[in-house]
């Protein structure tokens, strides 16, 4: 959800996404097309990333449940808030 966020927000912007998951080149393309990122600075994007990627596309037949653990999905979870809270408040008139 986090990636769809920041998706959105280019689309917005008039700008095709780029074809990736990797949150920081999201970011990257907003800041390039203009947008104000600062907001997303404090959210560590990497460890979401990581995670994402690595669930999404497995260099093994390794499970995410042995990679990652309940702490790791809360961490997670909390991040992809963080990521969507942002980019709402961005989002509103005056963001």
């Amino acid at each position: 959800m986090a990636s769809l966020a920041l998706k959105s927000l280019t689309l917005e912007l008039g700008a095709e996404p780029a074809h990736t998951h990797v949150l920081g080149q999201l970011l990257q393309q907003l800041a390039t097309l203009g947008m104000d990122t600062a907001s997303f600075d404090s959210i560590p994007l990497r460890h979401l990333t990581r995670m994402s990627a690595s669930s999404r596309y497995p260099i093994d037949a390794t499970q995410p449940s042995v990679l990652f653990d309940r702490a790791d999905a809360q961490q997670a979870i909390a991040i992809a808030q963080a990521v969507m809270a942002a980019a709402a408040a961005l989002d509103r008139p005056g963001g």
